[in-house]
């Protein structure tokens, strides 16, 4: 028998989680501002979320060869030591390693001053991107043409792993937009861990802890959807959308060396993972084809099948 709370320790609880919320909307008023007052300069429509990442910028071949270059100076010097001054070799030679760590220390400290936050604010009618120093990055969701769920290689070809690491949009310019999943929504004063933690919480505990649209909510919900939609929409009506070397039609589906599609009446169902799919036929032995090349696209081919009556699943854990 499930005992229910009681009023007074609903309200203590509600009245906390009330309290972390407004702690964390003021500490970021200023920033939600900001990005109020740009989705009007830039018509958005209404903000819906606040999200922040950390940016390591790639390290230049420049930054590299000047963190390599005290090392001939140190070769030269204890070579010189040794031929003039035999007897401060061996001092020498115990100084390197401390030198050499203070060298790599003082480039590591010069690394980190590189980074920056990067900042996305949401928006119902897009979202807009911030560097520092530079004009923010605007894309509207009725621009995007395409979306790609990316995956990256986390292990060898032979166990197929993959690390989610965002989306990538392209937009009707033809510019390629990756969103990160590192994104964090800070108006959310549980995260990252706050769903988790509900989930292994008491039913009503849980169920009191806010939901926050978390980056891949946000796009999912404004940009998938719509390109899903309407690829949906198109192959109905006779054309051909491919993805991940994936060809799906009106009449069924083919993978890369197939000439013709599998029809849809043959198919039980379609298992995706990252960088591999699975067509289980009503008849006969199954299907599969790897991708170990890319892991990606395969999240969103499967809401396209989906959205086209087709039995299909996806799961990014395999």
């Amino acid at each position: 028998m499930q005992v229910g709370m009681s009023p007074e320790a609903r309200r203590r609880l509600d009245d906390g989680i009330r309290r972390r919320i407004d702690d964390r909307s003021g500490q970021f008023a200023a920033r939600w501002q900001d990005a109020v007052g740009l989705g009007g300069q830039f018509r958005l429509a209404q903000a819906v979320g606040i999200y922040r990442t950390e940016v390591n910028p790639p390290v230049s071949v420049r930054v590299v060869l000047r963190m390599l270059a005290p090392i001939p100076a140190v070769v030269v010097v204890v070579l010189v030591a040794a031929t003039v001054l035999p007897g401060v070799l061996t001092p020498l030679i115990m100084l390197v390693p401390f030198a050499v760590g203070g060298w790599a220390f003082l480039c590591f400290m010069a690394i980190r001053r590189n980074r920056f936050d990067r900042w996305l604010y949401g928006y119902t009618g897009g979202f807009a991107e911030l560097d520092p120093g530079v004009p923010p990055r605007v894309v509207r969701w009725e621009d995007i043409t395409d979306v790609v769920d990316e995956w990256v290689s986390a292990g060898s070809e032979s166990m197929s792993l993959w690390d989610y690491a965002g989306y990538r949009l392209t937009t009707a310019s033809g510019d390629i937009v990756s969103i990160t999943c590192r994104y964090q929504n800070m108006l959310d004063p549980y995260a990252p861990i706050g769903r988790t933690i509900a989930g292994m919480l008491p039913a009503q505990v849980g169920a009191a802890i806010p939901r926050f649209p978390t980056i891949d909510e946000l796009i999912t919900g404004q940009a998938v959807v719509r390109v899903v939609a309407r690829q949906a929409a198109a192959v109905r009506n006779g054309a051909v959308v491919e993805r991940a070397g994936i060809r799906v039609t009106r009449d069924g589906i083919a993978e890369p060396h197939d000439i013709g599609a599998l029809p849809w009446a043959a198919i039980e169902r379609i298992a995706f993972r990252p960088g591999k799919m699975k067509i289980f036929p009503v008849r006969g032995r199954k299907r599969t084809y790897d991708n170990y090349v890319d892991g990606s696209g395969f999240g969103v081919l499967c809401r396209l099948l989906v959205e086209l009556g087709i039995s299909a699943s996806f799961d990014p854990t395999g």
